[in-house]
C-alpha cells in the first residue's frame, strides 16, 4: 500500500489497493498459508496482513516499493531457517522477495511448522 494511503480495515482491502503484479504474489503467499495453518485467521495488525493461528500472530505480509515480505515475527527461527532457505533475501526476521518470484509452498511450510511449534510452546508454558 502507498504511503500516506488511509490504512485498510480488512486483508481484502489492503491486496485491493496493491498494484495488481504484487496483490496477486501476495495473494497467492496468502492462499497457501492459510492452506498450512489450522483454523488460521486474518486480521489486519500494524497496518499490513496478519495470519494468525491460535489467536496468535503468526506471520505478516507487506509490500514496499522495491520487493514483497514475509514478516517471520521470530527472528530466532529467521536465523535458523536463513541458511536453509534459499529463495528470496533475509533482512532480520523478514523475509523479502518479488511478485516475479513469490515464495514456494516448501518455504512456506518450513516457516509455518516453525512458528506453529513456537506459538504452540509458548502456550502450552501458559498451560492454554
Amino acid at each position: 500500500m502507498a504511503r500516506g494511503d488511509a490504512p485498510a480495515t480488512s486483508v481484502e482491502e489492503y491486496l485491493d489497493a496493491l498494484p495488481p503484479d504484487d496483490a496477486l504474489a501476495l495473494r497467492q503467499v496468502r492462499d497457501v498459508l492459510l492452506e498450512l495453518v489450522p483454523d488460521a485467521g486474518q486480521v489486519i495488525s500494524y497496518q499490513v496482513p496478519c495470519v494468525t493461528y491460535r489467536g496468535t500472530a503468526l506471520v505478516s505480509l507487506s509490500q514496499s516499493r522495491n520487493h514483497l515480505s514475509l514478516h517471520v515475527q521470530d527472528p530466532p527461527l529467521a536465523r535458523a531457517l536463513a541458511d536453509e532457505v534459499t529463495e528470496g533475501r533475509w533482512s532480520g526476521a523478514t523475509l523479502h522477495f518479488t511478485a516475479a518470484a513469490p515464495l514456494s509452498r516448501a518455504t512456506l511450510e518450513r516457516v509455518v511448522q516453525g512458528r506453529m511449534a513456537a506459538v504452540d510452546a509458548r502456550l502450552a508454558a501458559r498451560g492454554r
